[in-house]
């Protein structure tokens, strides 16, 4: 029988009771997020003093998240700090990553023409807790120009002005770059027609994903430089940016784009309990006995983890095919 243990870290305080987890880990978003909720009132062990957990806990505070199964499975699923506090029945605290850190700092400066992408992001994590990952591409850009934006805000418009993927890794760094760069090289595997609680996935052939890319590079003469690649016919993905005009990055960046929409495989999510343990950049090996030619192995995009009086669940979506 498994048996649900939890062990919630907030600032000074701990908590094994819990009424609800749930935590999302995406290579779409800019931060892991965690919501927690847990009663109104709780004892204190040393000197049995009963607090109200919206005073205890405070904005800032750093969390740690350890789920599992007595006997069975351990693991810290989260790590961050304390972003918001809701006073509701029971207590809602939301918490983020250490994207909270980079929201917090404010920054003003500019770079001339050939900056790179690295020399952004370095300004971006400087004098914080957030280090840099070590695969992050060597992207030259024209002249950029930051006014008074906190850290999380320059990080949401690199991410849009370059369709890159931006968050931070379950080893805390920050990680700029092609979603296909940030496979982790772990595999979790799934028999669809044995250790899944549910299976929402469609296959699709390439195709059938009939798909064209459009890049469009626009100065601030109004000049425009535009490249498209993928089906003439195909639905059309549309991708604007200010601060990359070599139209070699363009292609480059429309390529991958195209190369991680068509393929051969299966679209959608698939749902387990806590094991076997999964996150957001590591691959899922699928395997079906009835269906052989469909098995293969898919990035793992996003990972919704649920804790609480119902059971545990993970909510795997899986993006291309490997």
């Amino acid at each position: 029988m498994f048996v649900l243990e939890a062990n919630i870290k907030i600032g000074s305080y701990e908590f094994n009771q819990v009424n609800d987890v749930e935590i999302i880990k995406s290579v779409d978003e800019l931060g892991d997020t965690c919501t927690i909720k847990l009663p109104t009132r709780f004892k204190v062990r040393q000197n049995n003093i009963e607090l109200f957990t919206e005073e205890a806990i405070k904005v800032g505070d750093e969390v740690i998240v350890t789920l599992g199964y007595r006997g069975q499975y351990k693991g810290v699923e989260f790590v961050g700090y304390v972003k918001k506090v809701k006073p509701m029945f029971p207590l809602e605290i939301e918490c983020e990553d250490k994207i909270w850190l980079l929201r917090r700092k404010r920054i003003t400066k500019a770079w001339n023409a050939g900056t790179t992408l690295i020399e952004i992001l370095e300004e971006v994590v400087k004098d914080t807790a957030v280090r840099l990952a070590d695969n992050i591409p060597d992207i030259k850009l024209d002249k950029y120009i930051i006014k008074n934006a906190n850290g999380a805000q320059v990080l949401q418009a690199i991410k849009k002005n370059m369709s890159l993927s931006v968050f931070i890794t379950d080893d805390d760094k920050l990680y700029v770059g092609l979603q296909q760069l940030t496979n982790i090289g772990e595999t979790v595997i799934y028999d669809l027609n044995y250790n899944l609680v549910e299976n929402n996935l469609e296959y699709k052939s390439s195709d059938e994903r009939r798909i064209k890319v459009r890049y469009t590079y626009v100065g601030k003469d109004n000049k425009k430089k535009q490249i498209e690649v993928g089906d003439a016919d195909g639905e059309l993905r549309t991708f604007h940016t200010s601060v990359i005009s070599d139209e070699a990055q363009l292609k480059a960046l429309a390529t991958s784009e195209i190369e991680r929409l068509k393929y051969d495989g299966f679209d959608g999510d698939v749902v387990s309990f806590l094991i076997p343990f999964a996150t957001r950049g590591m691959q899922a090996q699928l395997i079906d006995d009835l269906h052989t030619s469909r098995e293969g192995n898919y990035f793992i995009k996003k990972v919704i983890t649920t804790f609480g009086t119902d059971g545990a669940r993970r909510k795997v979506s899986l993006g291309n095919k490997l």
